[in-house]
Formats: C-alpha cells, structure tokens, sequence
C-alpha cells in the first residue's frame, strides 16, 4: 500500500465496483465523477459500472466472477448501493448454490436507504471510509442463505436465490414494498417505521407450517404468522435487531417467528425488534438452525427486496463467500470461539 491523498491506495488488488445510480434516492447516480475519482484513489485497478435495470447487477457479477475464474484473477467485487444492490450482486457470485469463482472477494459501498448489512461488516456509510475498508479490510469466508423454491406447474425448473443478510416472512415483504416505493425523504429508519405502521393497518396474518433442523435438533410448528425472520447478518429494516445471537461466519442462521397479534399489541412490542429483545414477547418461537422448510404460502423479502411467496426451502452455506470488512477481530460466533485456541 501507498499513502494518496489522505489514504491508502491498494496497488496489489482489482476492484470492479457494480454502482446503481438510483441508490440514495439518485444521489449516487448525481455524484458518478465524484464516485469513480474516489474509487480510482483508493485502488491503482479500478473500474465503475453503472447498473442499467433492475437485475442487472446480477448480470455484471456474473459476467466479471465466471471472467475471473478463466484468467485466474482473484479480483474485488463491490457493490455500491444498498442492500438491494447487494443482494443482486451476490446473487451473480453464484450459480445454484454453488459459488462462480471462490476467490472472489465481495465488498460493500454503501449508498442506500436501509444499509443494514454494512452493520453487520462494520463498514461505515461515508464513501471514503467504506473505500478505506474496502482497500485495506480483512476478508473472511461468511455464510450464506441459499432458498430453493419448488417447481410449480408452468414454470421452469425449480429455481435458488442467494440472500447474504436476512431472509423475511409475511408483513416483513409488504413494509419492504412500502419502504422501496416511497421517496425515503427523511432517510431509512424513518422510511422503515413509516411502512411498518401503514402495512400493520393492512396486513392480515395467515396459518404458517414451519419445520427446521439445526445444531439443536429438529423442531416444527404451526401458527398464524405475522412475520418471521431468517437471520444471517444481524440487522433488516433499516436497524431491526434480529440477528443478536450469531454471526456470519458460524454456520447457524437465527429462525424467529412472531405470532399473530392485535396492531396495538405489535406497535407496543416494536422497540423489542429494534433492541433485539424480542424474545420476549409472548408467542415468539426462535431457534438456531441449518435448515428451514416452510410449506406454507406466505410472502418473502431477501435483503429488503420482496421476492414471491413460499413455500420454499432455506439452508446455510456455511462460509461460501469471501467478504471484505471492517472488523477489528474476526466476528466469530460462540461455536467458533469455542475451537479457537
């Protein structure tokens, strides 16, 4: 590394930085020479590309990971926008399951309204320290989520997406087409609370089969569900804390399930989401799991983006991408530090 300008530029490593210009409610796509300058100080390999449709940071992912793997490379592959960007972006590392190119390394630039995984990687939302991290960060292999939806008549084969944050079940689909609708004038908490409250006066909860298996053994349950979340980062929503009990590199993903409740019942409750503590509430069913097979139809949003409806099939991929973050120490969860001299 180099000193330039104030920081340090990578001159070892590539970054391809895949950006959506309408992240920030079209901030990003404002400030394109500002963005590119910053990255090319940061790295002395660099290349911005702006995303031109919806899905299209799939397509560049991909394009750039199955490159990689030809030439032997072993580039940086960023996203720059919120999680939603990201969640399209991981979703071209990999193909059924099965990453394009394991030495691939994934970084985030923040530049949306939730930004909730960047908490989880300790990567702050200011550019330049996110380039800092980027280029200097420690990289980990962390877990993902695959979900494997069955095959429905009329459709094509079965088909997997990959979610590297939280998977959500229920209300938690409609605030996220309630927040990615609205302008997100007065930034992500703000926007998230709004369409939490809105979608409560609307939404009508529904029976839910649910089964699992995981480090505790096999579990199953069925209840009327307003929402449900399957945790790998700690944080969706804009600051809801539903992955307090691990981490992204333990294996495990953190199953809660909320019954239903009366809207004034669930307003009372909602601070309990936001400091993790919503093991409290009555009715709450958690378990740490590998598996989750939920058979029942109910709607579904990974990393923010609402995605269809299940029934589906969830599972862990233990430590199948490698990430670029700000840790200070590795973020290893209890099993980990356990087996750690």
């Amino acid at each position: 590394m180099s000193k330039d300008q104030g920081g340090a530029r990578n001159e070892g490593e590539s970054i391809l930085v895949i950006a959506n210009p309408r992240a920030g409610g079209g901030r990003a796509g404002a400030r394109r020479g500002e963005i590119e300058a910053g990255v090319s100080r940061a790295f002395a390999r660099s290349r911005v590309v702006w995303t031109e449709y919806a899905g299209h940071g799939t397509v560049l992912a991909r394009q750039a990971a199955e490159d990689a793997a030809r030439n032997g490379d072993a580039p940086i592959i960023a996203a720059l926008g919120g999680d939603g960007t990201c969640h399209e972006v991981v979703n071209g590392l990999f193909v059924d399951g099965e990453p394009v190119h394991r030495r691939v390394v994934f970084a985030v630039l923040p530049f949306g309204t939730g930004g909730d995984l960047v908490r989880t990687l300790h990567v702050k939302k200011n550019l330049q320290d996110a380039l800092w991290v980027a280029s200097t960060g420690m990289t980990l292999p962390l877990d993902v989520i695959k979900l494997t939806f069955p095959h429905r008549q009329g459709d094509s084969p079965r088909r997997s997406e990959i979610c590297i944050n939280v998977v959500g079940f229920g209300i938690n689909a409609r605030v996220c087409e309630l927040a990615n609708k609205s302008a997100k004038r007065f930034g992500g908490t703000a926007t998230f609370l709004g369409s939490i409250l809105r979608a409560l006066r609307t939404f009508e909860p529904m029976p839910v089969s649910w089964s699992w298996d995981g480090p505790d053994g096999p579990g199953a349950v069925t209840m009327e569900t307003h929402a449900a979340f399957c945790a790998n980062g700690q944080y969706c929503g804009a600051g809801l804390f539903v992955g307090k009990r691990g981490s992204m590199a333990d294996g495990v993903l953190d199953l809660s399930i909320v019954p239903k409740m009366p809207a004034l019942q669930a307003v009372r409750h909602l601070p309990k989401l936001y400091s993790g503590d919503f093991h409290t509430v009555p009715g709450v069913v958690q378990a740490r799991v590998t598996r989750v097979e939920v058979a029942s139809a109910i709607p579904i949003e990974t990393d923010g983006e609402s995605i269809g409806d299940a029934p589906v099939v969830i599972e862990v991929l233990p430590r199948a991408l490698m990430v670029r973050g700000g840790w200070l120490k590795p973020p290893f969860g209890a099993a980990d530090r356990a087996e750690t001299p």
